[in-house]
């Protein structure tokens, strides 16, 4: 395993990442890997632990490169458009370093949680006036916010747009599908008091609509903010826990990769 460490976008956000170095002894069996950034929720106000780590070195140990954005919040939210500026470029530096860093040229994933999946959805709208280096290969969203509006939260929203009407339309997601978003895969519960279900359910109708590839789980019970799922992040939650083997699923069947 080894570390690398870049600063993205015009703010200079940390970010890093973990790659698998090739066992020459074992005949390399992977020369090139999906690469997965990682983006934890928080509400545009922090960045939470529970959706850093633990994930990172389970995606990790099933042969993925790993990679996390600590992008803008709080304060250091100069621009409202800097979070969405820091994944496009988070996506840039891997798409322009795919051959020095062993990633697969056509698996380079974004995987955002709750206002962490905003900020990967938004990109993944947003990301042709980045230009094509930015385009993920593929979204996925676990429990994200995507509405500004009545279902949205209300702390992403403030904290995102101050209340501006403009920037409230912009960043209501569900709105912002185009036929060019990339495929995406979404899970969430049913009972999220926090993000409401409707989040998700609002942008699959709209990526149903523009005929996007999606795959969507919505589990029967569990809060919000789940991470894995697991007794070690937090609330233990059983059904949810298959959430990360289903992705796997999604980043394999659109890649080729067998982790």
């Amino acid at each position: 395993m080894k570390r690398v460490d870049y600063k993205a976008g015009k703010s200079g956000v940390p970010f890093y990442g973990y790659i698998h170095e090739d066992f020459t002894e074992l005949g390399g069996m992977y020369k090139e890997r999906p690469a997965v950034i990682v983006l934890p929720g928080g509400g545009y106000i922090k960045l939470s632990p529970r959706e850093e780590d633990p994930v990172v070195f389970s995606l990790f140990a099933r042969g993925y490169n790993v990679f996390v954005l600590r992008y803008s919040v709080g304060d250091r939210i100069a621009s409202p458009s800097y979070p969405e500026e820091e994944v496009a470029a988070a996506v840039s530096i891997l798409k322009e370093r795919s051959r020095e860093l062993s990633i697969m040229s056509n698996a380079i994933f974004t995987l955002g949680f709750s206002a962490g999946g905003h900020a990967a959805a938004s990109e993944a709208c947003h990301w042709e006036k980045f230009g094509e280096k930015a385009r993920p290969d593929g979204v996925i969203l676990c429990y994200p916010v995507i509405t500004m509006g009545e279902k949205g939260h209300q702390g992403s929203t403030d904290s995102l747009t101050h209340g501006n009407a403009a920037l409230i339309s912009y960043y209501s997601l569900e709105t912002q599908v185009k036929e060019t978003i990339p495929p995406v895969f979404i899970w969430h519960t049913a009972s999220d008091a926090s993000v409401p279900v409707e989040n998700s359910l609002m942008f699959a109708s709209s990526l149903i609509e523009h005929n996007a590839k999606l795959e969507m789980h919505i589990f029967p019970n569990g809060v919000h903010g789940l991470s894995t799922g697991k007794r070690e992040v937090g609330k233990e939650e059983k059904r949810v826990q298959c959430w990360m083997d289903l992705a796997c699923c999604f980043v394999e069947e659109l890649t080729g990769f067998r982790g």
